[in-house]
């Protein structure tokens, strides 16, 4: 969660008005209060950006995962009615049937859209707070192509896969914990 709570610390110290904290800071009592709150809000703001991020980026993982929304969205995508697309249709008119016959599906092709745009936005993000090479994105593309690997810094890229990935590798592991788990249960339970 530090990469997040850095950048809404970078955010909020960018846009706060220095004028009002100057203001807020020569009333007593309120002051102590206000500089505890500006401490901690960072964090506060970093995990509900966290929180939206790593749902985002493992809804696609839950939707294929869930085998009663797949059996609907089949059955769905099988049985609803289709639209047949002809020439004399109307450009607007071909591009809604085309959205109507693909509309069971498109739930889930949203939401491996949305997780590779915010993937894109995490990435950035850990980018900033993770260098991977002293001197910045361009110096670590240089020291990459030549290969310079030992001027790499090892620790900010280790950190970097890890914030990007390791939730959903967790979500992935439990949810094939689960299946053993499931499937151990209905090969042990006697059949009547």
């Amino acid at each position: 969660m530090h990469p997040y709570a850095a950048i809404a610390r970078i955010a909020m110290s960018e846009t706060i008005d220095s004028a009002l904290v100057q203001f807020i800071a020569r009333i007593p009592l309120v002051n102590g209060i206000a500089a505890m709150i500006g401490s901690i809000l960072h964090w506060f703001i970093g995990v509900i950006l966290w929180m939206i991020i790593q749902t985002v980026e493992v809804l696609p993982i839950v939707l294929r995962r869930d085998r009663a929304f797949m059996r609907t969205l089949i059955t769905h995508s099988d049985s609803s009615e289709k639209f047949d697309i002809t020439e004399d249709d109307e450009p607007t008119l071909a591009a809604l049937k085309a959205w109507y016959n693909q509309f069971p599906s498109l739930t889930i092709a949203r939401a491996r859209t949305a997780a590779l745009f915010v993937y894109a936005i995490d990435f950035c993000i850990c980018l900033l707070v993770y260098p991977p090479a002293p001197g910045g994105f361009r110096n670590f593309v240089f020291l990459m192509s030549t290969g310079q690997y030992g001027r790499l810094d090892w620790q900010n890229i280790v950190m970097l896969l890890l914030t990007l990935f390791a939730i959903e590798g967790i979500v992935r592991l439990l949810f094939w914990l689960g299946q053993i788990a499931y499937f151990m249960r209905s090969a042990h339970t006697p059949q009547s």
